[in-house]
Parts: C-alpha cells; structure tokens; sequence
C-alpha cells in the first residue's frame, strides 16, 4: 500500500496563504512593538493609579493625623478641651477621606486619560483631530460649568482649612444658624425658626463661626440714673462670683467676670456691661442665667432698671 505524503509546494503556492501569512508576519511585527508598548502603557497607569492612591491618602491621613488644633482668636491661641479636640480630630479625618476621595478620583482621572491618548496613537489613530475636540468640548463645558467649579473650589478650600462644621453655629451672611450639612459644592445652615437655608459655596464671602475656640456671654443693663452705682458693682460682682462657683456652670465658664464702669449715661439711665468668657456656643445660656440672677439681686437690693422714656412731640 502506497504511503501517503502530504507536499507543501500547492499550499504555499496560493495567493490567499502569502497573504495570510503577511498578515500573520504583520500581526508579530505589531504585537512584538506596539503591542508590548500598549501593555506597558496599560501597566504603567495601573501602577501610576495605585501609587497615586498610596500618596494621596497617605498624605491626607497625615494631615488628619497632624496633632490637636490651635485656634487663635483676637491675638490669643486658646487650646480646645477634650471633647472639642476630639470633634475637632473626627471632623479633620472626616474632612481628610473627602478630600482624598476626590484628588484620588482626579489623578486617576488624568492618568488614564494620558494612557488612553497614548494608546489611540499606537494603534494608529490621528489623535489630534481627537485631542481638538477634547479642548473644544473642555472649554464650552468650562465655560458653562463655571459657578459649578467655583462653588466646588470653594468647598474644597473650606473642608481643607476647616473653617466650619457640622454642627457649628455660623453666620454666613446670606444665612445664620447651625450647620447641619456641607458638601463640596452646597453648604446647609438651619435657622433659629426652623428655616434650612441652602447656599452655594462660591457665594460665601465672610464666616462667622459661634463654636471655635471660646465664645463671649455679653450682657448691657440699663440701670435708673438715681441707682448707687457702688451698690450696683457691689451686686453684680456678687453675682457673678456666686454664677462662677456654681456646679452646674463651672464646666461652660472659662474666665471670671469683666464689669465695665459707666458707659452711655443720659437723663434717666447709665449702662454697665457684663463679659463673662465661655465655652464655644454656651454664651446665650450664660446670659440668660446671668440677666435672671441679676434681676432677682437688683430686686433685692432696691435697684431699679431705667424705664424707657417717652418723647412727646407738642405741636404749637
């Protein structure tokens, strides 16, 4: 029985299989240059991701990690207690993974965005036609998406220097109350009325923060003109001195009394005024206390407050 061969000649022979085979060599060629490049590209912006990651959360865990906070207020740097300093280390790590998801999100963002751009070319697409209008559509986006990135800016550069937080009572001009939300973009204050008001980050302009550092229980009386200004700095140092030793507010009181002398002074009244240093956030309550204990001890002592005077207009 004859055996069978199997010849080569006609296969190699055939038009179809030299292209084949060219296709096959050209496929090798691109495999073995832009092929390998575009692995290494790809391995190289994963390897870019991660260790972006590693640095910007290792970065901004420091930053939260960086040690309790001084607040300086009017020239003085004044230490928060415990439990503001442990408010304070949560709202900084709270602030920290915020910011370090969103730098994350954008260094990944632009890595890939390179790596892409460069592997379009090795596969031989024209990238500038492409990269054109990637700076068009970029532009027009900017350009109607301003308010957008200035109001996320400006949240970005609160949460970093912590100027407000939850919780804290603040004046925003545009709104006062407590902070009960803050995003990157819309910070939410609700009102002493009940009334939640929104407003845009890029529209603060000035802060004013009740809750940092210390705050300042300010109260003015109005006291008759015939009153013996020595009984009334008898009484109110008494009082004051009786509001420091009490339990109930040796924790919210952080300095002793300042009584000032006489200030506005007209026909039937003169003023004192009470400043008493508190906790931050306490001094409503101090002054409420405060005003009843001095009205009861003004009672007791015969002191009288000025009744307001009334102008009547005689026409001739």
């Amino acid at each position: 029985m004859p055996e069978e061969t199997f010849e080569l000649g006609p296969f190699l022979a055939d038009p179809g299989t030299d292209q084949a085979l060219s296709m096959m060599d050209s496929l090798v060629r691109w495999l073995t240059s832009s092929g390998v490049l575009i692995v290494v590209i790809l391995v190289a912006a994963t390897a870019a991701s991660m260790v972006a990651s590693w640095l910007l959360r290792r970065f901004f865990r420091t930053m939260a990690d960086s040690g309790t906070k001084l607040s300086s207020v009017a020239g003085s740097v004044v230490k928060r207690d415990a439990r503001a300093q442990k408010a304070a280390q949560a709202r900084r790590e709270q602030r920290a993974e915020t910011l370090s998801s969103v730098a994350r999100n954008v260094a990944h963002l632009i890595i890939w965005a390179v790596a892409l751009v460069m592997i379009l070319d090795k596969i031989g697409v024209n990238i500038a036609p492409v990269i054109a209008s990637l700076g068009v559509i970029g532009l027009a986006a900017g350009i109607g998406a301003q308010t957008i990135i200035k109001d996320v800016v400006a949240g970005i550069v609160m949460l970093f220097e912590d100027i407000i937080a939850v919780g804290d009572y603040v004046d925003l001009e545009y709104a006062e109350g407590t902070v009960v939300g803050i995003n990157l973009r819309v910070t939410q204050v609700r009102g002493v009325d009940g009334v939640l008001w929104t407003v845009r980050n890029g529209e603060i302009v000035r802060t004013g923060n009740y809750s940092r550092g210390f705050s300042n229980a300010v109260v003015v009386l109005d006291i008759d003109a015939g009153a013996d200004d020595r009984a009334v700095t008898d009484v109110l140092t008494t009082v004051t001195e009786q509001l420091a030793k009490d339990p109930d507010w040796t924790d919210v009181l952080q300095s002793a009394a300042s009584i000032s002398g006489m200030l506005d002074m007209d026909g039937n009244r003169y003023q004192r005024r009470v400043i008493i240093q508190t906790a931050p956030g306490e001094q409503w309550g101090v002054e409420r206390e405060l005003r009843g204990r001095v009205r009861a001890a003004f009672t007791d002592a015969g002191i009288g407050f000025a009744l307001p005077r009334f102008t009547e207009a005689v026409q001739s």
